[in-house]
């Protein structure tokens, strides 16, 4: 394919204001043209003034026709150019308007003169149109160039073989530079996070009235931000991947989440009915999808309590958590999974090494059984050489999950994904060998990767209270885990903690030979280790706001 000698830039009414045109002098001017931007408002000009320029790339040098009025706004963004060359008058001169006209077509003419074939950016993302010369032409300062006298002795589609370079832009647009990254980071990324802070502000409610939530009410902050976005977004895809989603308990099977309608989610479909049976759901997957950018996330997010409280001679909660306990085993695992093709990917840039990533992780022991479907994989173009400077998702799911206990109907799925970033370059050691040096970062690790929310009433057998109520927070070393905030109870036959994720972390007497409370000058440090203890605790350390200082034999 044969490559163009420059690249065409014309703004405003000169190009009947080409949508193309604005998208490159906008990328190459930081978003200076964007339509949101205030700083050519308060000069008091009118536009018309303001956009006029003209910018033509060549391999070697960069010309750039503007008027005295616009220079100072431009030079900030264009000065460090290479090779660039100004075509511009000054003020008094710019006064006489005839004058001015005849110098911009002359400067266009002068552009192009050693030019044979001119790449046009006819059309901006998502929005491919049909290249036709002849609309070209119709320019008026495309129509200029044929005056006589001033103009470039003939027609300009004539003199000059034009070709439409919008798709190789786009391709351009897309990587990840420095500048883009700034931009994703302080502006995209915010936003993006921002939608799950409301999608979370959903359930801080009590429990009856969470059993009473829909997936369309879950669901509404991902799909108002991405359906918004949608109506000025370059991006075309529509598969399910780059759709949000929230589905509850049994609802969320291989079928639906890979239907791709989620724009109109049922309202029937409740927290307290989606469960097996039309029993309470045990849990939710969710999706949220960034609609004018690359950023994707999924979760999977529970309904009751993880883990098995002590609770003296009663079992019947034992029974009510096997599910739950199940669908976040293979959670974890799906997690681990995910987290390992990332590393993996990140030094071979090999997509076939991430398919074997987990079988280094504890999933092998999981997807061993045969009634159990996953799929692994990761978003992004791999068949070119730019595909390092591009975001990636990578993304997992363990569809249709049986009641493995009971043999009788399906949980519902598994999903989790995080779009991550890599970045790679050549390293020369001391005995000259040259070997590959790479790093990566997960854009969205700051989306909880670990929550649930208790849907019935705890009980704790514990005997009698003693003290208690502070506020205290458990941290664990499990990666899908944040730091939760509760309060910390003192019984006589037993410490609790207690909050409304995670219900109640309970530890009995029997398992503990002392309790060690320490006073420091820090507002916030350990308080409390177990000595002695025959049971698992996960990796609970509990950690006290206040300070204070005790130590007693329990």
């Amino acid at each position: 394919k044969s490559q163009p000698d420059g690249i065409l830039c014309i703004l405003g009414i000169d190009s009947r204001y080409n949508e193309g045109c604005r998208e490159l002098a906008n990328y190459l001017l930081f978003g200076l043209y964007n339509q949101n931007n205030n700083d050519f408002e308060r000069t008091g000009f009118p536009e018309e003034v303001l956009d006029d320029i003209i910018i033509l790339i060549k391999p070697d040098s960069v010309h750039l026709y503007c008027n005295p009025v616009n220079y100072n706004h431009l030079l900030p963004y264009v000065a460090h150019w290479r090779n660039l060359h100004f075509h511009c008058l000054t003020e008094n001169e710019y006064e006489d308007e005839e004058a001015a006209e005849e110098f911009k077509i002359s400067s266009f003419v002068d552009m192009v003169r050693d030019c044979s074939r001119i790449g046009i950016p006819y059309s901006c993302q998502g929005h491919l149109q049909i290249f036709d010369m002849f609309i070209v032409e119709k320019w008026p300062i495309v129509q200029a160039f044929a005056l006589e006298g001033i103009g470039g002795d003939g027609f300009f589609t004539m003199k000059y073989e034009l070709m439409d370079v919008s798709v190789d832009l786009w391709k351009t647009y897309s990587k990840m530079d420095p500048v883009s990254l700034e931009d994703l980071l302080f502006e995209d990324l915010m936003i993006f996070e921002h939608q799950w802070t409301n999608f979370f502000a959903n359930f801080d409610t009590e429990i009856p009235f969470i059993l009473e939530l829909s997936e369309s009410q879950a669901g509404e902050p991902f799909r108002s931000y991405f359906s918004h976005g949608m109506i000025s977004s370059h991006i075309t895809d529509n598969s399910p991947s780059r759709q949000p989603f929230v589905l509850f308990g049994s609802h969320s099977t291989k079928e639906n989440l890979n239907s791709g309608n989620f724009n109109f989610p049922s309202e029937g479909h409740l927290v307290r009915n989606t469960g097996l049976g039309g029993s309470t759901a045990k849990h939710m997957v969710v999706q949220c999808v960034s609609p004018k950018g690359p950023l994707a996330c999924s979760r999977t997010y529970f309904f009751g309590a993880t883990h098995i409280p002590f609770l003296g001679n009663d079992n019947e909660m034992h029974k009510q958590t096997d599910q739950v306990t199940l669908l976040s085993q293979i959670y974890s695992a799906v997690v681990e999974a995910v987290l390992a093709g990332i590393e993996c990917y990140a030094k071979t840039s090999t997509e076939s090494k991430v398919n074997e990533a987990p079988c280094n992780c504890s999933l092998s022991v999981i997807v061993d059984l045969d009634c159990l479907q996953y799929e692994i994989y990761v978003i992004t173009p791999l068949d070119n050489e730019d595909s390092l400077s591009l975001i990636k998702t990578a993304s997992m799911m363990v569809f249709d999950i049986p009641d493995l206990l009971t043999g009788r109907g399906c949980l519902g799925s598994v999903v989790f994904s995080e779009s991550f970033l890599t970045s790679q370059i050549q390293v020369k050691e001391k005995d000259g060998s040259i070997s590959p040096d790479s790093r990566h970062v997960i854009l969205t690790a700051a989306i909880p990767r670990f929550a649930s929310w208790l849907v019935s009433e705890d009980k704790s057998f514990l005997g009698t209270l003693l003290t208690g109520g502070d506020g205290v927070y458990v941290c664990s070393s499990n990666p899908q885990a944040v730091p939760a905030e509760g309060k910390l109870y003192f019984f006589s036959d037993g410490i609790l903690f207690f909050d409304p994720h995670h219900g109640s972390i309970s530890i009995s007497k029997n398992h503990m030979s002392s309790i060690s409370l320490y006073d420091g000058v820090s507002t916030v440090f350990p308080i409390c280790s177990v000595a002695s203890c025959n049971i698992v605790l996960g990796d609970f350390i509990t950690q006290y706001r206040k300070p204070g200082k005790y130590n007693k034999n329990v």
